[in-house]
């Protein structure tokens, strides 16, 4: 008898544990482990990163030590080559001069266009150090002779039409000859920022952000970053918001249909606060336009409570909208939260967090993995800020 009680017991015990194993989980929920671990090893990253880092400043130091080695060694002026090398191709230029001016400019000039055109690399960064102690400063006409010797078109450059390649003839010019180019030039506006007006900082800036989307040169997007940075820095005043608005726009309709990769490539991280103004009324102006909203908000919107949809739509405004209209919403305001600080209010983040779920889930089922994916890897980065702006609070 106490065996068949035993078994009784045992038979009984086996549909609870199938019902424990049916219990539906959580829909989100932070794994802390997982967040430690990932913290360690993002730890151990910077670690090796500052090490590989250090290492390659030495091998900076070694190579500027040479450059300055052969420069020292050379005549003060590099002589020009006479014959065998074409420095400037005259029928790739678009734009009209005086008759009587020489084509070639002056010494430095002629230095300059060889610099972005010399094949050997140490060569170029001769010529880079020789025009950066020379205290020469090179004019607008420099910049665009050099763009055009690339097999640029710079019509097609300022224009509304976004072409597929605007320098059409990468095989003319190196890698390290387009980063010495920005290079000198940044170094020139910011030494001298009366060397160009403020309508030719603004135009060399659409230059800089067309070019930003080209194949080749788009890889060199730091240098890229940091003249396009200095051009607006310089040209527009904080206070006018007028014209900040007018190059703004002018951003805005012109890369419409790419503003999201313009603002993620050309402004992020933003440095300096008319860069801010401008990617503040850019964003601003796509997060308006992809919700309908038409009534007259904010140009550069100060209150956190501008940004977020649950105050500006309801759910059946989403349902009447095809799914990427939710995408590119979403990967908006991954970016503009983290930028503009709005995660230090929690509760509405969460509250908006909330209503972006909802309104992912009844999306396909390919889509709505994806778009989840999107929020709870935004969540995840959220949730460290202010796991570190805790233990900075402590």
């Amino acid at each position: 008898m106490p065996k068949i009680k035993e078994n009784v017991i045992e038979e009984n015990k086996l549909p609870y544990k199938l019902k424990a194993k049916e219990r539906s989980k959580p829909v989100f929920k932070f794994d802390m482990k997982k967040i430690i671990k990932e913290r360690q090893a993002e730890s151990e990253f910077w670690k090796k990163y500052a090490e590989i880092d250090k290492e390659m400043k030495v091998v900076d130091v070694l190579f500027q030590k040479e450059v300055n080695n052969t420069f020292n060694q050379s005549n003060d002026k590099l002589v020009l080559p006479t014959f065998g090398v074409v420095i400037f191709d005259p029928s790739k230029f678009n734009v009209s001069f005086e008759e009587n001016s020489d084509i070639t400019g002056s010494y430095y000039s002629q230095q300059l266009l060889l610099m972005s055109i010399e094949k050997d690399g140490l060569e170029a960064n001769i010529i880079f150090n020789n025009l950066r102690k020379s205290n020469w400063s090179p004019v607008f006409e420099d910049v665009q002779r050099i763009l055009s010797n690339w097999g640029a078109d710079l019509n097609s450059l300022t224009n509304s039409t976004l072409l597929k390649c605007q320098i059409n003839d990468c095989k003319n010019f190196e890698r390290h000859n387009f980063e010495l180019v920005m290079k000198f030039i940044f170094y020139n506006i910011e030494k001298n920022n009366k060397t160009f007006s403020e309508d030719e900082l603004l135009t060399l800036a659409q230059y800089i952000a067309k070019i930003s989307f080209d194949q080749y040169c788009g890889q060199m997007i730091n240098v890229i970053q940091q003249l396009f940075s200095a051009c607006i820095e310089i040209a527009l005043q904080e206070d006018d918001d007028a014209s900040i608005i007018t190059f703004a726009q002018g951003l805005y309709s012109q890369y419409n249909t790419k503003l999201l990769k313009m603002v993620v490539g050309l402004f992020l991280p933003l440095k300096g606060k008319i860069m801010k103004k401008v990617y503040s009324y850019i964003t601003f102006k796509l997060y308006k336009s992809l919700l309908e909203r038409t009534n007259n908000m904010s140009a550069f919107p100060t209150d956190i409570k501008e940004w977020f949809v649950q105050d500006l739509v309801d759910k059946d405004f989403f349902n009447r909208r095809p799914i990427k209209l939710l995408d590119r919403l979403i990967r908006l305001l991954e970016h503009v939260v983290i930028v503009f600080d709005l995660y230090r209010d929690e509760k509405k983040l969460s509250e908006m967090y909330d209503f972006l779920n909802a309104m992912v889930k009844p999306t396909g089922l390919s889509d709505s993995l994806k778009l989840v994916n999107i929020l709870d890897q935004w969540r995840l980065q959220l949730f460290r800020l202010h796991v570190n702006r805790k233990n900075v609070e402590f």
